[in-house]
């Protein structure tokens, strides 16, 4: 599961469990330019991924749905899946099924997806709940399926080539060098590297002053991101076990489109 990483910081300010109090120091965070290459090379080799309030430059179109079926919000809608096979879904919150899920060439949309699409009421909401209309023939490739690999591949070579990335709108290469080293929360030993665009140290990042600055797992073998915080959008990101893969929609669970039609005919 996702959790909070403001409010584990937030919490070990509280109780002094900050740097000093850990028993770390300064000394022992690298400094970004050290650790990036590394951060990219173990979130390529990781199995899974889910990005929350992530929305991609490729589905700028979709956005408008998105914000209406999320009510004006899109800090919980989540893209994730596997980086070891084509599998990939968006929904709006973890306990959610997928709204819309991609597997190689085969696009899956979702019943409730279609009908806010179309504004309409085909049917009763627990006749569709749950069901998913292939529309693999009918998707515009032009417009790009989601893919979690591509979309990491993307922010890497963004910011390896400079400049703010099309998947999260974050500008890596603005980063500091010097980061800041916190305890994430109070029930695990769970601690973060934390460098930021302004410069901003832990007390300033704790407090909610600074606004743009990344998050990583401190772990010199496997530094992945868990946060990035650009302004009022703040992006969470869980790994492996901790993600769930998506799976294709089962033949009960498919819909047609002559099964569409029919509905929007009231038949």
């Amino acid at each position: 599961m996702t959790r909070s990483i403001r409010t584990g910081v937030a919490a070990a300010a509280i109780v002094s469990l900050a740097l000093t109090g850990c028993g770390a120091s300064a000394s022992d965070v690298p400094a970004f330019e050290d650790i990036e290459g590394d951060m990219w090379e173990s979130m390529a080799a990781s199995e899974a991924v889910a990005m929350t309030a992530v929305l991609p430059e490729a589905m700028s179109s979709d956005a408008a749905i998105i914000e209406e079926m999320l009510g004006g919000n899109l800090s919980d809608l989540q893209i994730y899946g596997s980086l070891d096979e084509s599998a990939t879904a968006i929904r709006l919150g973890e306990d959610q099924e997928p709204i819309m899920s991609f597997f190689g060439d085969e696009v899956y949309v979702s019943m409730d997806m279609i009908q806010q699409t179309m504004n309409s009421s085909m049917a009763e909401e627990a006749e569709l709940e749950g069901k998913y209309l292939d529309i693999s023939d009918d998707y515009d490739a032009a417009s790009g399926t989601v893919d979690v690999a591509d979309l990491l591949e993307d922010m890497r070579s963004t910011a390896e080539s400079g400049g703010a990335d099309e998947v999260t709108g974050f500008d890596f290469g603005q980063l500091q060098s010097e980061g800041s080293y916190m305890q994430l929360d109070m029930e695990s030993d769970d601690t973060g590297w934390f460098y930021s665009i302004d410069g901003e140290d832990e007390n300033a990042i704790m407090n909610g002053e600074a606004e743009q600055f990344i998050g990583l797992a401190s772990d010199h073998e496997s530094p992945r991101l868990l946060e990035i915080r650009d302004g009022d959008t703040a992006m969470e990101f869980s790994w492996d076990d901790e993600v769930e893969i998506p799976q294709r929609p089962s033949e009960d669970q498919l819909v047609t489109e002559e099964d569409v039609m029919g509905m929007a005919l009231g038949q």
